[in-house]
């Protein structure tokens, strides 16, 4: 990245992964470098083009639930563990005991200021654990203020309640929402389809959204070029195509 970047900045890095920069500090959502998810599955489909020593006056990690795609041991190791790291309940256990040192669990609602920006932790509609070392955790979005104000969805499946609710809330600048991981019809649960997500966008009332969780890894059986072409074809039947910024790997938008 350059010196002479806009005031505030997200990068996508990947799948559900992306930073968030202001003047002064940064942080990072659900890292995830590695060409692999943990170790043995899913290969990366598209290639990484982001170096984490980018990232400039890093604050703080954000983890939305404790699944391979989201908190990745091997890029958390990467950002320092040191690093402080806020997890939903029932991931502090298992970071501690890998000697990260400043992990702060925060449930729905809660609140924490990481130097630079207000950090909000908000509702998910998702599931956590991480088998086979645990079977139940919590999962969680943020909305992160640092001058602007972003929501990052981490992985959820849709419910209207929960997004209106978020938007009464907070004036949301960004909305960061995931639109892949939605076939067989079974995942819709806990994940959403594009249409799904431009639902979201308009219940939250955020000024525009960006898709993540999609084209990086293999997670279910929807072709992988799907969810993009799904999106911005509902995206121009609404009007809204232009209030949508889809980002590769690397690439920054201004918010």
């Amino acid at each position: 990245m350059e010196d002479d970047l806009p005031r505030h900045l997200v990068t996508y890095i990947g799948h559900a992964s992306a930073t968030f920069q202001n003047e002064r500090a940064s942080v990072v959502m659900d890292p995830i470098f590695s060409e692999r998810l943990a170790t043995f599955f899913s290969r990366r489909l598209r290639p990484l083009r982001f170096n984490p020593k980018d990232i400039k006056n890093l604050v703080g990690i954000l983890i939305s639930h404790g699944h391979h795609d989201h908190m990745d041991l091997r890029s958390l190791k990467m950002l320092g563990k040191g690093t402080p790291i806020i997890v939903p309940k029932g991931v502090l256990f298992p970071l501690m005991l890998r000697r990260f040192r400043d992990v702060r669990v925060l449930r729905p609602w809660g609140q924490v200021d990481l130097d630079g920006f207000r950090v909000s932790v908000v509702p998910s509609h998702h599931f956590g654990g991480r088998p086979p070392f645990y079977f139940t955790a919590g999962y969680q979005g943020y909305v992160v203020d640092g001058g602007r104000s972003l929501y990052f969805a981490g992985d959820t499946g849709f419910d209207g309640q929960m997004f209106r609710e978020i938007g009464s809330r907070f004036k949301i600048d960004l909305a960061m929402l995931p639109i892949g991981a939605y076939h067989p019809p079974s995942f819709r649960k806990h994940h959403m389809s594009p249409e799904d997500a431009l639902e979201a966008f308009r219940l939250l009332g955020a000024k525009r959204m960006m898709p993540i969780h999609f084209e990086t890894f293999n997670m279910s059986w929807e072709p992988i070029y799907e969810p993009r072409k799904r999106l911005l074809a509902r995206a121009e039947s609404l009007g809204i195509k232009d209030s949508v910024v889809v980002l590769e790997s690397g690439e920054c938008t201004e918010i």
